[in-house]
């Protein structure tokens, strides 16, 4: 029947290799400005303090509900970011929906905006649809173009107001 023999040693088991055709790799130590990294027309990215970070130019084309920063980013015609858009170059051709942030920000004809713009340099083609506020601060270095959320943290948050039978009370 089955006999057991020494001679025969059963190899050692190596690790499996659960996913065979995932390609990670390393972000390199020096960052080259020259580099495009692209979220395609068919992924959506949703994520609880959810933040994507570029060193170079990001565009998204596909859907994020998170924050997106980099050097230059370029939200596509089909794009669409629920979030804070914060780099040196912002150029929208797609959706917005959030503060956007930085040096030089261009909405182009075919986009649409629906938040807070702060800027140094800010351009509006025609067809372009913009609901909220520009602001252009005095220093550049007030843009806070980091998104660690240490700046909305250290800003001074206004008190609720709490109305009662017609009268407002300021609680505190």
């Amino acid at each position: 029947m089955f006999t057991r023999s020494s001679a025969a040693e059963p190899k050692p088991l190596e690790p499996m290799n659960t996913m065979p055709n995932l390609n990670v790799q390393r972000r390199p130590s020096t960052a080259d400005p020259s580099t495009k990294s692209v979220i395609s027309n068919d992924l959506k990215i949703i994520g609880q303090g959810l933040k994507i970070i570029s060193q170079g130019t990001l565009q998204v084309d596909g859907e994020v509900e998170g924050d997106v920063r980099g050097t230059e980013v370029i939200i596509g015609e089909k794009g669409k970011v629920t979030g804070t858009v914060a780099a040196e170059r912002v150029i929208v051709r797609g959706t917005i929906c959030g503060v956007i942030r930085g040096m030089t920000v261009t909405l182009e004809n075919s986009s649409r905006v629906e938040g807070d713009i702060h800027h140094m340099s800010l351009a509006i083609e025609q067809g372009a649809e913009f609901d909220g506020r520009c602001k252009r601060p005095a220093d550049a270095s007030e843009l806070n173009l980091e998104l660690d959320g240490s700046a909305v943290a250290a800003a001074p948050q206004p008190r609720p107001v709490v109305h009662r039978a017609g009268q407002q009370v300021r609680p505190g």
